[in-house]
């Protein structure tokens, strides 16, 4: 395991947005794509892949990423990047009706498993950036497919979705969380009602079902009758999602209808004031129902997620709210540079240990989504977050990559 270091100086914007330019993209579209079709599950820290199964609906988010790299400025063949990935999806990731798969195994060949509405989520927000950046109608024709496909095989019948049309006897919000994800940037993007109604439908039952008004935390698993699980190891909150739902729903309030902002607002202040660990500066993966820590292992994800909401506050806030959410922004910022820290510029470290210790692993491609993402909000938004204001709990020492 590695600690993570200290260096002089803290990560920020101007950090963020070269990182992305000059090594991530660069890394994740030669060391990350396998030449054979798709990009691979994870690489080492000196830039090599690890040969495994891959599951696919990474393949979809790393399509989402490079569908980013050109509005993020990055000077690469994004296009040929994008295209890589759906072709590969295209040959390999997609069933006989059209759903997406849940693995491809190292021998290349598929593992047949039911549908999981999670993997379906992310390759509707796929489609959707493609759509965007590039126009082909076909991105449009097989979202719309799939998500009739959806509403035909997974719908529950108190609203919602099931995880797989085989298992009925137990709900999760997350796969919603991602299906709202996807449905905000085809309402970005069409004039489709469908995708208006589908935002509808999941911000309403997040805020009627998933939420427990009690406490104003978003739960994770539910009873078949969405009633929440109460007990065992699935009764938990992840303050990462209080960050990813509350930025959902303050995106939703922009784009489709009003939302109580009062809801939102609960679950960043969940997420920060009980899922945020002041000794790392950085929100933590899991507290019990009553709000206390269930462990404090903290992964990259919800770094990011942090930060987009604090972002999305700071710009919908005024006067001395705004200050407390730039601060918020700025340390969450901060947070995420520790990951960063002492390895090849591109690669990051993904569990931070409650000791300050990084698990030594390979690192998973299934995170640049998540750094993308942030990045990108931050960069859209009209806040100067990396302007020094907070006194920052990371910082970062980046080290020339070996390999590109």
């Amino acid at each position: 395991m590695q600690r993570a270091e200290s260096g002089d100086a803290p990560f920020k914007l101007s950090h963020a947005l070269p990182w992305l330019q000059d090594y991530a993209f660069d890394v994740w579209s030669n060391a990350g794509r396998d030449p054979n079709g798709g990009f691979f599950e994870r690489l080492d820290l000196s830039g090599r892949p690890t040969m495994e199964a891959r599951r696919v609906r990474v393949q979809a988010r790393q399509v989402f990423s490079f569908a980013q790299a050109g509005d993020l400025g990055w000077q690469g063949d994004w296009r040929n990047q994008v295209n890589h990935g759906l072709d590969y999806i295209a040959r390999y990731g997609l069933d006989d009706h059209g759903y997406l798969r849940g693995q491809i195994g190292a021998d290349g060949r598929p593992v047949e498993t039911p549908p999981d509405l999670y993997d379906q989520a992310f390759y509707l927000l796929a489609l959707a950036h493609s759509f965007r950046v590039t126009g082909a109608p076909k991105y449009r024709r097989l979202a719309l497919d799939l998500l009739h496909n959806l509403r035909r095989d997974f719908s529950h019948s108190l609203g919602g979705f099931l995880d797989t049309p085989v298992n009925r006897e137990r709900l999760r919000a997350n796969p919603h969380m991602h299906l709202l994800e996807a449905a905000l940037a085809w309402v970005e993007i069409s004039d489709a009602e469908v995708w208006r109604e589908l935002a509808t439908e999941i911000a309403e039952l997040c805020q009627d079902r998933l939420i427990d008004r009690r406490i104003g935390a978003l739960l994770e698993y539910f009873n078949a009758d969405w009633s929440p699980v109460d007990v065992g190891s699935l009764a938990y909150i992840e303050p990462g999602h209080q960050f990813e739902w509350c930025w959902l729903l303050t995106r939703y309030e922009g784009l489709v209808g009003e939302v109580d902002a009062s809801v939102y607002r609960t679950l960043f202040e969940i997420g920060e004031q009980n899922g945020v660990c002041p000794q790392r500066g950085v929100a933590i993966d899991e507290l019990r129902r009553d709000l206390t820590w269930k462990q404090g292992q903290a992964r990259l994800w919800p770094q990011t997620e942090r930060l987009k909401a604090a972002v999305a506050l700071a710009q919908m806030s005024s006067g001395a709210d705004r200050s407390i959410h730039l601060a918020q922004a700025r340390e969450a910022v901060a947070g995420l540079g520790l990951y960063f820290t002492g390895v090849p510029k591109g690669l990051w470290r993904d569990k931070l240990l409650q000791d300050g210790s990084f698990v030594d692993e390979p690192v998973p491609a299934s995170s640049f989504y998540h750094i993308v993402h942030a990045i990108a909000e931050l960069a859209r938004s009209d806040l100067d977050v990396g302007r020094q204001g907070a006194e920052s709990k990371a910082s970062l020492k980046l080290v020339e990559p070996a390999f590109r």
